[in-house]
């Protein structure tokens, strides 16, 4: 018998996977695009967020338990889907290459401006090959240690307290976002939940004990609520002028702590929020893998991971600079949402589909 995931692995899971790069601007993001006491706003997009994992719910409930590749094979015939497979698979190797390369021409601002980045990204794909070819059973352990070795970081937000004032969040809501309020502004902020559509490949690898959703939703609030504490600091610490004008306002909170036996804090707590990057990478890099397998069913052992973890090392090569990283990654994380709601909606009117023609998915987990 298969060793399925139990409910606390999920949410560590989760957690770690929608902590991402982003963490570090988030605070700009929102001042720049919800305005003043944007943190309000930030909880309301928690909200869709949150109806968006609802609808991958649905997908489970209403498929028996059945996997992505298994709904649409039992509608399509499966060499139809190769094509879109292939495609989906290329865009999470984008997407996880994209984060974190960017993660690193951070790390090379901070601290080492004349070392190549690429250099460093190579060890990154050592440790992302490292963990693919591990299943998720053993990413999961994983990724409770690196939980761990980094949740005790929000403790440092108590280092601010002194001058940390209430009376900098002003009584006014939603105002002087930078250019005004728009879809685009607010889904800019939304890009910050992305990681939980990934769920979606958990399926096969949990039955009903396991607790699937209640581990994703855990997940999801719990990442919203260190990410809040992370805002409110930030709003209380920062006048409003001043978080829209820092690149990376949580790298600059970290600058003001002093602790005598530790010299620039700010780069140890970087360099542990590698380990938050790492699971995101490797997260999308087995979304793709897990789509690939479809397509190369027999193929021997590793040689898919290492294809995939290539891909991420050769695309790592095309955003040379900080601000075309940004830009990149802003592009691939829109799109992204845009599967993240778009696939579950799919899949529901597949299953409708199915329902009527009296079709099951087959579950073979």
């Amino acid at each position: 018998m298969k060793e399925k995931l139990n409910v606390f692995h999920i949410t560590l899971l989760i957690y770690m996977t929608e902590m991402n790069i982003t963490l570090f601007n988030l605070p700009r993001l929102v001042a720049e695009n919800i305005g003043t006491n944007g943190w309000a706003g930030y909880l309301f997009l928690s909200l869709i967020a949150t109806f968006n994992i609802f609808l991958y719910r649905m997908v489970y409930k209403m498929g028996n338990g059945a996997s992505l590749f298994q709904i649409l094979e039992t509608a399509i015939p499966k060499a139809a889907l190769y094509p879109f497979y292939l495609a989906l698979s290329l865009f999470w190797i984008v997407t996880a290459s994209f984060i974190g390369k960017n993660y690193f021409l951070i790390f090379q601002m901070l601290s080492f401006q004349t070392t190549n980045p690429m250099f460093i990204f190579l060890l990154f794909c050592l440790m992302v090959f490292c963990l693919l070819i591990k299943n998720i059973y053993n990413i999961s352990k994983a990724n409770t240690v690196f939980f761990i070795m980094t949740i005790w970081t929000l403790l440092l937000s108590f280092y601010h307290y002194r001058d940390w004032k209430i009376v900098r969040f002003t009584t006014f809501w939603f105002q002087d976002a930078a250019q005004g309020h728009s879809f685009h502004n607010w889904t800019e902020v939304y890009t910050t939940f992305v990681g939980f559509e990934l769920c979606i490949f958990l399926f096969p690898y949990v039955n009903k004990k396991s607790k699937l959703f209640k581990g994703v939703f855990l997940g999801h609030w719990l990442i919203t609520l260190a990410l809040l504490i992370v805002l409110i600091t930030s709003f209380g610490f920062f006048s409003f002028d001043q978080i829209q004008s820092l690149l990376y306002p949580v790298i600059d909170l970290l600058d003001f702590i002093e602790i005598p036996f530790i010299n620039r804090i700010e780069n140890l707590v970087f360099v542990m929020f590698m380990l938050g990057n790492l699971i995101t990478t490797v997260m999308f890099c087995f979304a793709a893998l897990s789509t690939l397998r479809q397509v190369f069913p027999r193929m021997k052992p590793n040689r898919i991971e290492f294809g995939i973890v290539l891909l991420v090392f050769i695309i790592g090569y095309f955003p040379k600079y900080l601000a075309q990283s940004e830009l990149l990654l802003r592009k691939v994380l829109f799109i992204e949402i845009g599967l993240a709601i778009s696939i579950p909606i799919l899949l529901i009117l597949v299953l409708q589909y199915l329902k009527l023609k009296g079709k099951k998915p087959k579950n073979e987990g």
